[in-house]
């Protein structure tokens, strides 16, 4: 299950209208410290999961991706050390995971690769369904900012991390309307902003 949040991080809690005054205030009184460059956003991913960078090529089928631009992918991030994983799962997610290897194993799936990279892949994409791994594919069009990433498979806690850590350039105008999807609405602009302060709060940023 591939996560688009090229600006729109998950739902992390419903905010109401006194909760989200607060926030934004709290915002504008710090958004000149809320803006991270896309190294720092991949430093702080590696040493918060104790996680490595992988080829994007790796994962094969980021090629075909409709959700980010294949030539903008700039880091792919691999966490798969087992006690962070136990930790960034919640108990919707584990269960997911439980159910994919359940299913796996029922089905006796054997999968078919012509060279040890396409063996590579079909682990990858095993281990990404079953919980043993978690990808992170960061986007940047413009060379300076992440502007989009997907996490392969989903868990909130990273999801929202990243988004506290990439949304400050969007909602402070360093990232240009053009790079955002084509297809956002007013109102997904307004949800996705409620997000992004609840996300800062969640991780202690405001």
């Amino acid at each position: 299950m591939n996560e688009r949040t090229p600006f729109f991080g998950m739902l992390i809690g419903e905010v109401n209208h006194m909760d989200y005054k607060m926030l934004h205030e709290k915002f504008e009184r710090r958004k000149q410290w809320l803006v991270f460059e896309k190294e720092e956003v991949v430093r702080r991913l590696l040493v918060r999961y104790k996680a490595h960078i992988i080829p994007k090529t790796d994962i094969m089928d980021l090629v075909n991706d409709d959700q980010l631009s294949y030539p903008h992918i700039f880091c792919c991030i691999t966490i798969d050390d087992p006690a962070v994983l136990e930790k960034i799962f919640n108990a919707k997610e584990r269960a997911d995971s439980k159910w994919e290897r359940d299913d796996n194993a029922r089905r006796g799936m054997v999968y078919k690769h012509k060279d040890e990279a396409h063996r590579r892949y079909n682990q990858l994409i095993i281990d990404e369904q079953e919980g043993r791994r978690l990808d992170i594919v960061l986007e940047s069009q413009d060379g300076i900012y992440v502007t989009g990433f997907l996490t392969r498979d989903t868990s909130q806690e990273v999801v929202s991390y990243i988004y506290a850590h990439m949304g400050g350039a969007k909602n402070t105008g360093r990232i240009p309307r053009s790079m955002w999807p084509s297809d956002v609405t007013e109102e997904e602009i307004k949800d996705g902003y409620r997000r992004y302060l609840r996300a800062l709060e969640t991780f202690g940023k405001l």
